[in-house]
């Protein structure tokens, strides 16, 4: 008996499938997606250590979420997890794992001092723990419910932002002046083990989904996912340029393109950005206390720059709320995300719903809300 409670094949999801693939393909006359990831049914709730242990229980986990985008008028398609790439990368390199009390997964340096960088040898990925448990869980996986629905792609994290992983960020941050050259040693190391590793990810899956995780995802292959947090948030346009860049560009060769997802502020790197190579989409908390949006759409500005460019994935979080919006999410879109949104060009474009709350009362009130009113003709309360 299929754990499946929605029908794969439904149009509902081949409507999904199509707007997101006119998005990511910058096609002429794409419709705006609206997505929700949070909808889900009854869930068990297993920490990340339970799961590991478990595949049983890390099947559980997924189908429920997989389950509750297969049944919301949603256009985040159905997808089954797999494990999120943050730790990855870093443990080939030789970081120690570290689980927490509360079942997270974290990692200690592998090395106390950038000289070091030049000893390093990467561990063959197929030994390394969590790359093994991947491959074996794809495996579990699609031998007990298939390979209809999509397996989402774990996220690539950018080789900057391993790096930090590798040796303390302060550090690292030292050496890009004190001794660059074995910054680029250690990003060009991380850059090859991260391209052999996701090759390998994408043919253990017979259906993998497109861009991967933090995207709303197809089974279309329109490139793969960066995230690409630490760099762009904390290093400067010029450091960026020589330390970011470059890496990002050899991930986008090789998989054809990629899609940049972010947390934080990052606007004095937009720009920059925009210069990756194959670059599909980003994606942005936006808000005042985040990722500051322009009033217009006729500032001289790098978003306004961006959205003539590539796709949007715009959502919202408590930090991008800021004090002026908190605890108000609905508000923030009716007065703050959607007047700026609406005031320029949108034609390719993701929105996430704001949630629940403010007489939303589910996600999918939150969904339709946020639906009527990009496809209206005002936005009003």
């Amino acid at each position: 008996m299929s754990l499946f409670t929605f029908d794969p094949h439904s149009e509902r999801i081949a409507l999904a499938h199509r707007r997101l693939s006119d998005i990511y393909n910058r096609r002429p006359g794409a419709e705006i997606a609206i997505v929700e990831p949070g909808v889900t049914g009854p869930v068990p709730g297993y920490t990340l250590t339970e799961q590991l242990d478990d595949l049983e229980k890390m099947l559980v986990q997924a189908v429920s979420w997989t389950n509750g985008l297969g049944n919301s008028d949603n256009d985040w398609p159905p997808m089954i997890n797999t494990l999120c790439g943050v730790t990855q990368v870093a443990e080939v390199i030789g970081c120690p794992l570290v689980f927490d009390g509360d079942g997270n997964l974290w990692t200690q340096p592998a090395i106390t001092d950038i000289a070091q960088v030049w000893d390093l040898t990467p561990m063959n990925p197929r030994e390394a723990s969590l790359t093994r448990r991947l491959n074996e869980w794809i495996d579990y996986a699609q031998r007990k419910i298939g390979t209809e629905v999509p397996f989402w792609t774990m996220d690539i994290q950018s080789p900057f932002s391993v790096a930090a992983h590798v040796i303390d960020g302060t550090d690292l941050m030292c050496a890009c002046y004190t001794d660059p050259d074995a910054v680029h040693h250690l990003c060009r190391m991380i850059t090859e083990v991260t391209i052999a590793i996701m090759q390998d990810h994408i043919a253990s899956m017979e259906h993998p989904g497109f861009p991967g995780r933090n995207f709303p995802s197809i089974s279309e292959n329109v490139g793969v996912c960066i995230a690409d947090d630490t760099p762009l948030i904390m290093l400067s346009p010029e450091m960026y340029e020589e330390f970011g860049l470059p890496y990002n560009n050899m991930i986008a060769e090789a998989f054809g393109a990629v899609h940049i997802h972010s947390c934080g502020g990052y606007m004095h790197n937009l720009d920059n950005l925009l210069k990756t190579k194959n670059l599909r989409s980003i994606q942005l908390h936006a808000g005042p206390g985040e990722f500051v949006l322009p009033a217009t759409a006729e500032e001289d500005h790098p978003f306004n720059r961006a959205r003539t460019q590539v796709a949007l994935l715009v959502d919202s979080n408590i930090v991008s709320y800021g004090d002026a919006y908190r605890g108000r999410a609905k508000d923030h879109y009716t007065d703050y995300i959607l007047p700026r949104l609406h005031a320029g060009p949108h034609p390719h474009l993701i929105l996430q719903s704001p949630g629940v709350g403010q007489d939303l009362t589910d996600a999918e009130a939150g969904m339709r809300w946020t639906r009527e009113r990009m496809t209206g003709a005002a936005v009003t309360k």
